[in-house]
């Protein structure tokens, strides 16, 4: 899979294969029961992987159904896939309702049932949220020069954890908890 660059760093959510509510919503799949699907292209464009999917819904709960094929390993051997998948509805504060998977997945003996609203489909054979295939995201893994800068320059990172703006106090105690760890 792609998205590992070394052995201390976890694979991305962009690296894996997803299915967000955002897209649901946006092909008006979130009423009644409707039937569809949805394909994922490489950067060329070239189809990678598609799944079909049934989804009913009714007032605040529902379910969808994915059905695709996957290919296991070197041997190429495939494996079809049929399986729910619960959705549930909250309200809003301003009227309407947002809607969420219930993720299927089980980790050491217990389901996850956490509430997400993307499914990857991160190494395993099923689709669940980002926390149980522990995918973290690119901009995570990102360096900021900004901390470096801030463990350099005592006084100004004195002046941020003062600050009244919650970004530069975020920043400075990145680099505080930075420059305790390397003491």
């Amino acid at each position: 899979m792609r998205g590992r660059w070394n052995r201390d760093k976890k694979t991305t959510t962009e690296a894996c294969k997803s299915i967000g509510m955002s897209f649901l919503k946006q092909h008006g799949y979130l009423s009644g029961h409707r039937w569809g699907g949805m394909k994922w292209t490489d950067g060329c464009g070239e189809e990678t992987g598609s799944i079909g999917f049934r989804i009913w819904v009714e007032g605040s709960v529902g379910e969808i159904r994915f059905q695709y094929t996957q290919t296991q390993g070197y041997k190429g051997e495939t494996e079809r896939l049929d399986y729910p998948v619960r959705l549930v509805a909250t309200p809003c504060h301003y009227g309407g309702k947002r809607w969420w998977f219930i993720c299927p997945l089980i980790k050491s003996g217990i389901a996850c049932s956490r509430r997400a609203l993307k499914l990857y489909l991160g190494g395993g054979k099923y689709f669940g949220c980002r926390h149980c295939y522990e995918l973290t995201y690119q901009s995570c893994q990102k360096h900021d020069a900004r901390v470096d800068r801030l463990c350099e320059d005592p006084a100004l990172l004195r002046q941020l954890l003062k600050s009244k703006d919650w970004s530069k106090r975020t920043l400075a105690f990145k680099a505080m908890l930075k420059r305790r760890s390397s003491l």
